[in-house]
């Protein structure tokens, strides 16, 4: 079953530098995600759904993170939610 993951940034999203969702996509497939959809806004998470489901995906989760600036990471902001599949 393909899987893949939308991960909505809640916090610091103007902050977020573009080789840390990279580093963010590679942590997600970790979880046997195989695509992933970073979205900044609710319109994102709509597309990023979107088009996992025409590439494939039979299940499709969504998680909430936010960026720490400090730190430079992301943390998680609780457990994948699945929207179908």
């Amino acid at each position: 079953m393909k899987k893949g993951m939308i991960l909505y940034v809640t916090q610091g999203k103007e902050e977020v530098p573009l080789q840390g969702v990279e580093e963010l996509i590679e942590t997600s497939r970790s979880f046997g995600v195989t695509a992933v959809a970073v979205a900044i806004s609710e319109e994102d998470a709509v597309h990023g759904w979107w088009s996992l489901l025409t590439r494939g995906m039979q299940q499709v989760l969504f998680m909430t993170v936010a960026y720490n600036s400090v730190l430079d990471k992301f943390e998680s902001r609780g457990e994948p939610v699945r929207l179908c599949g």
